[in-house]
C-alpha cells in the first residue's frame, strides 16, 4: 500500500472492503513524480486484514490534483471526487460526483463527473477539503472565506432540495482556528467530528483532533480534543476515518513534518469521551522572534493610511503553538509585530478602504507593505494579475487567486459597489477587440458573482482598444493594454 511517495486521505467504503486514496510524490502517478497527485483504489477480500496492490483511478485522474473524497450510498456506489470537469478540461476547484463502476473502470470517451453545485462556492486558495456523509445529507468543506479564523477553516452545506448543496456556514470559532482546519471526517452518529488542524495546540506539525456538535445550529461544537501521542506526534497527522465497526481507525501519518506520508491503522486507543488534554506550547521571552515591520498605503496613490489596523495569526508552528499579533499603522503608515516564527496570515483594514489580506514566513527580519483599495467614489485599481488566454475571453489560471482576494474584499464590505472597465491593446479589427474587451470583463463578473459578490453591485463596460494607457509600437509595453481595471461607484 505504501511506497516511497507520500499515500493520503484514506477513504473507506461502506463495506469495508475498499480503500481509496490519494498518492502525490510517486513516479506511478499520470504526471509522475510531483507535488500533485492522483486518485488510487485498492480492495481487500478480509475486511481489511490484507489489501490487494492498488489500481490508479485513470478516468478521473488528470496532470492536477486528484483523489476521491468520499463513497456514498449504502453500497458505496457514488464516488465524490475532487475538482471540476467540464468541456475545457479539469479545475482544481470546488466537487463532482460518478459512479462507482464508470470512475473505476479505466479511462472511456466521454465520460466526465458531474460537478455538485454548490451555492456561493468560493475559497481564497487552492487545498479545499470535503466530506460527504453516505446519505449525502452532509457536506463538510475546508475552505477559506471571508469570514474564516485565519487559514482554510471547517464549514457545512445540506442539500437545497434541487440537486445542490446550501451555501457553506462557519463551523465557529471554537471548533476552528486561527491556523489551518482540514480533513473533516463525521462519525455515523452526525455528532462525533474528527479533523486536523495547524491551529489547535498540539504534539508538532497537523495533528488528529475529536469534537461534538452540542446542538443542532452547527455552530456551537465542544472544545476540540487532541487524540494523543497514540496518534499525533511531531509530524504529519490527519484524515482520520473510522472502520464501519467503528473498531479500527485508518490515517495518514509522517515521523516528522517533512518526511514522506504513509496510510496508518490502528485500534481506536481511548474512548472518545476521555482523551488526553492536549498540550500547550509554552512561549517565554526566550522564544525566538522575527520582527515585521512594513507600511500600509493607499493602493492608488502609494501615501500612507494613518490608523489601519494590521492583524497577523500564526497558520502553522512545529511546536502548535497559537500565536495573534495586532498592530496600527503610525501616521507614515508605518507598522511594526513581534512575532513567532512561522507562517502567518496577514490582514490589514482601514476606514473607507477595503480589506486586504495576503500569507507571510515569519523569519528574520521580514518587511511587508500593504497596500489597500479605497472605498472612495472614483478610486480606480489595476488588477495586472488577472490574466487572459490570448484573444479570449476564458481566464487563465493564474488570474484566480487575485479574483478569490477580490470577492474577499468585496464581501467584506457590503456597501461598496464597482464597475468593471476592460481593455484590449490595438491588435485585430476595432469591433472585435471592444466584443472582446465586453467579454472578458463579463467573464470576470460572472466569476465574482459565483463567489457570492451580488450580481447587482458589479457593473461592466468594455472599452476596446480605445483607451491606452502605455505604447502599442512595442509587445513589452502593448501587452500591458490588455487589462481589467476596478473602479468605485458607491
Amino acid at each position: 500500500m505504501n511506497t516511497p511517495g507520500n499515500e493520503l486521505h484514506p477513504v473507506l467504503s461502506p463495506d469495508g472492503n475498499t480503500l481509496y486514496f490519494a498518492r502525490t510524490k510517486f513516479a506511478g502517478n499520470t504526471e509522475g513524480s510531483t507535488d500533485s497527485g492522483d486518485a488510487w483504489m485498492s480492495r481487500s477480500p478480509n475486511k481489511g486484514q490484507t489489501w490487494n496492490t492498488p489500481d490508479r483511478l485513470d478516468a478521473i485522474n488528470t496532470q492536477q490534483n486528484n483523489e476521491v473524497v468520499a463513497a456514498a450510498g449504502p453500497e458505496g456506489n457514488t464516488l465524490f471526487v475532487r475538482g471540476t470537469y467540464d468541456a475545457a478540461g479539469f479545475r482544481d476547484e470546488g466537487l463532482s460526483k460518478a459512479s462507482r463502476a464508470a470512475a473505476t473502470s479505466g479511462p472511456t470517451k466521454g465520460f466526465r463527473p458531474d460537478a455538485v453545485r454548490v451555492a456561493n462556492y468560493y475559497t481564497a486558495v487552492p487545498g479545499s477539503g470535503f466530506f460527504i456523509s453516505k446519505d449525502e445529507k452532509i457536506l463538510l468543506l475546508s475552505l477559506e472565506r471571508g469570514d474564516s479564523e485565519g487559514g482554510n477553516d471547517l464549514y457545512v452545506s445540506r442539500p437545497d432540495g434541487s440537486g445542490g448543496y446550501t451555501e457553506p456556514t462557519t463551523l465557529g470559532p471554537v471548533l476552528n482556528s486561527p491556523g489551518f482546519d482540514f480533513a473533516p471526517w463525521l462519525a455515523p452518529d452526525g455528532k462525533t467530528l474528527y479533523f486536523a488542524s495547524y491551529g489547535h495546540m498540539g504534539y508538532g506539525s497537523a495533528d488528529i483532533f475529536m469534537s461534538k456538535r452540542l446542538d443542532e445550529s452547527w455552530s456551537r461544537w465542544s472544545e476540540p480534543r487532541n487524540l494523543g501521542s497514540a496518534l499525533n506526534g511531531p509530524g504529519f497527522n490527519a484524515y482520520f476515518c473510522l472502520t464501519p465497526d467503528g473498531k479500527t481507525a485508518y490515517y495518514s501519518s509522517s515521523a516528522t513534518a517533512n518526511a514522506t506520508k504513509d496510510i496508518w491503522r490502528t485500534g481506536r486507543a481511548v474512548p472518545a469521551d476521555s482523551l488526553p488534554a492536549a498540550p500547550v506550547a509554552a512561549v517565554t521571552e526566550a522564544s525566538p522572534r522575527a520582527f515585521l515591520s512594513g507600511r500600509v498605503l493607499d493602493s492608488r496613490t502609494k501615501q500612507p493610511v494613518p490608523g489601519a489596523i494590521v492583524k497577523a495569526n500564526l497558520l502553522a508552528n512545529a511546536a502548535g503553538v497559537q500565536f495573534n499579533a495586532t498592530s496600527r499603522a503610525d501616521n507614515t503608515g508605518g507598522y511594526q509585530m513581534s512575532l513567532l516564527p512561522g507562517k502567518y496570515y496577514l490582514s490589514a483594514n482601514g476606514g473607507g478602504f477595503l480589506t486586504v489580506g495576503d500569507t507571510l514566513i515569519a523569519s528574520g527580519s521580514p518587511r511587508r507593505d500593504l497596500l489597500l483599495l479605497p472605498a472612495a467614489v472614483g478610486a480606480k485599481l489595476d488588477l495586472p494579475s488577472i490574466i487572459f488566454a490570448q484573444g479570449k475571453a476564458g481566464l487563465l489560471g493564474s488570474s484566480y487567486t487575485e479574483l478569490n482576494r477580490l470577492a474577499i474584499a468585496l464581501q467584506a464590505s457590503p456597501g461598496t459597489e464597482v464597475r468593471l472597465e476592460g481593455h484590449t491593446d490595438n491588435v485585430g479589427p476595432a469591433d472585435k477587440n471592444q466584443q472582446l474587451s465586453e467579454d472578458r470583463v463579463a467573464e470576470v463578473k460572472r466569476y465574482l458573482v459565483g463567489r457570492g459578490v451580488d450580481e447587482k453591485r458589479i457593473t461592466t463596460v468594455g472599452f476596446g482598444g480605445t483607451k491606452p494607457k502605455f505604447s502599442n509600437e512595442r509587445e513589452e509595453t502593448r501587452r500591458l493594454n490588455r487589462r481589467v481595471e476596478l473602479v468605485i461607484v458607491k
